[in-house]
């Protein structure tokens, strides 16, 4: 590779390391009461989720570090342990949707359905965004971008828990909405810099509309009756 275009790609998105570094310790510091301050008393499938949760995002953090320090070989090698990670955590994730649903005499009335919701859109999000980066690994330009929107959705469920620690923020449901909007936010500031840069691309532009149709429909999704009837039926169909 020439010396100019290995300086052009060591120089894209030269801080990504640090923002999802910044990512990773908002879910440390959001989940600590619940997981990771309570590790003895938490069973398999809970560290299933927490471990794979954790690990994802950590992948973020080295991934684009290795890009930074010109690290190809190490980059790809690593990239490889995506596909058996992906899987797991979405696993993961259904998992502990079918404990909270069988848990929901410790919820107000209605939210296991709302945060049901959430999660499966979560989920769903996380794996199209997955998938469009590996069908474009060989654009950086889009691979980067798709792999940054992953940890979108992700974020929410962190900040949700993180933000009533902070003034002002008096209620679960307030919490929540904040932190779509501060989601909104970010992605908004992403496409600014996009459109500075040369121009906007699909990522986050997918991102910011899923994200809004998300925020939308998780306020209603509670008094669906075929929401509320397939959320019965999910739960308890995963082991014990």
């Amino acid at each position: 590779m020439a010396p100019r275009a290995r300086l052009e790609r060591s120089d894209f998105y030269p801080r990504a390391w640090l923002y999802f570094g910044l990512a990773l310790l908002v879910t440390l510091v959001a989940f600590y009461p619940s997981y990771f301050g309570r590790l003895h008393e938490t069973g398999p499938w809970h560290h299933l989720h927490g471990v794979t949760a954790t690990l994802w995002m950590t992948l973020l953090v080295v991934q684009p570090l290795l890009h930074r320090l010109g690290r190809w070989d190490w980059h790809r090698r690593l990239g490889r342990v995506a596909f058996v990670l992906v899987p797991l955590v979405v696993l993961g994730g259904m998992v502990m949707v079918e404990r909270m649903l069988n848990a929901e005499g410790r919820y107000p009335p209605g939210l296991p359905y709302q945060l049901g919701f959430i999660d499966f859109f979560v989920l769903t999000q996380f794996v199209l965004f997955f998938a469009l980066a590996m069908k474009h690994r060989a654009d950086m330009q889009l691979h980067a971008r798709y792999m940054a929107c992953t940890v979108v959705g992700p974020l929410i469920p962190a900040l949700a828990r993180l933000l009533p620690r902070f003034p002002g923020v008096e209620t679960f449901q307030a919490s929540l909405h904040l932190s779509y909007l501060l989601m909104h936010g970010v992605l908004v500031l992403l496409l600014l810099h996009d459109h500075r840069s040369g121009g906007v691309r699909l990522p986050y532009v997918l991102a910011l509309g899923l994200m809004v149709a998300q925020h939308v429909l998780m306020t209603q999704a509670a008094g669906w009756e075929w929401w509320r009837a397939w959320m019965d039926g999910y739960a308890g169909l995963m082991p014990g």
